[in-house]
């Protein structure tokens, strides 16, 4: 029979890329706790906070394959509600690598680069990061609870853009919407990440390069660039003019949590000792924005 992979959260804009992805050639089940109109019979509600329940499915399902692509990711929510960012962000990971560890299943979790550090370069998967808010706190609380309770677990570092279907809260959803309505997009100068699109995730994780990678690494691009170079770049591929895009600073925003400025992360594993190359940041782009055609 072949093998199960189970994802937790396969309804959100990266859960659904990876479910999509994987239903070509991979026996593929998924969570969710928010949809309505849900007609797909692989598709299980799932309450995650109600530990019994996701332990009940894993065991259920008897998946070779856990991949987690759930949390609570509004920085300024995390804030508000730390207990429900604690919940979701770490003790539901932790829970997860102890039920994965106990039932031979392999553990994928998706991580973050929302980390401060104290040079600002790309960083590796070795450099100390340190969390500045509750969302940052309690995402590598994940990481050192996944790697105690389960040594072959594979944690992405990686910060992904994609367009998102219904409620579309992404950035990618952000700026096209504003830039189609010719609204002024306010695109920070000082803050630097080195983003992938979604659909490339899923690539890595249905290609042979990734499997038995385990450890922390980061999945990013190799070009660094700020969040207003990235909506530039959006505006371009789509044929607009830059004139709607104007320079500002996180320093004067309204966002009221803390952020890092520089999110960067260096992809030398991934490439030199995994072997695997992602395509330019412009080529991730297209693809990302083809499915919002």
């Amino acid at each position: 029979m072949e093998d199960k992979t189970l994802i937790i959260g396969a309804t959100g804009l990266l859960g659904s890329t990876i479910y999509k992805r994987f239903q070509s050639s991979k026996q593929v089940f998924g969570t969710y706790f928010r949809s309505t109109g849900i007609s797909d019979s692989n598709l299980h509600f799932l309450d995650a906070s109600d530990l019994s329940q996701l332990a009940g499915i894993i065991r259920d399902m008897s998946p070779s394959v856990i991949i987690n692509c759930m949390g609570l990711t509004s920085v300024e929510l995390c804030e508000m509600r730390p207990e429900a960012s604690w919940k979701l962000n770490a003790e539901i990971p932790m829970r997860l690598a102890q039920i994965s560890s106990s039932v031979g299943a392999r553990l994928i979790h998706i991580s973050t680069d929302h980390y401060a550090s104290k040079i600002d370069k790309p960083r590796t998967e070795s450099d100390s990061v340190i969390p500045i808010n509750q969302y940052g706190y309690s995402k590598l609380h994940a990481e050192r609870f996944i790697l105690q309770y389960n040594s072959h677990a594979l944690i992405l570092r990686t910060n992904f853009f994609g367009y998102a279907r219904g409620e579309g809260k992404s950035l990618l959803n952000f700026a096209l919407k504003a830039l189609d309505s010719e609204r002024e997009i306010v695109g920070f100068t000082d803050v630097f990440f080195s983003p992938v699109g979604a659909s490339e995730i899923a690539n890595f994780l249905l290609n042979q390069s990734s499997i038995g990678v385990t450890g922390i690494l980061n999945f990013a691009s190799r070009e660094v660039t700020s969040k207003f170079d990235f909506l530039t770049l959006v505006s371009r591929i789509q044929g607009y003019s830059d004139r709607h895009i104007s320079r500002g600073s996180i320093v004067n925003s309204e966002l009221t949590a803390q952020r890092p400025n520089y999110l960067a992360l260096d992809s030398t594993r991934l490439l030199s000792e995994i072997g695997y190359d992602l395509p330019s940041l412009d080529a991730m782009l297209r693809t990302e924005m083809n499915y919002a055609n």
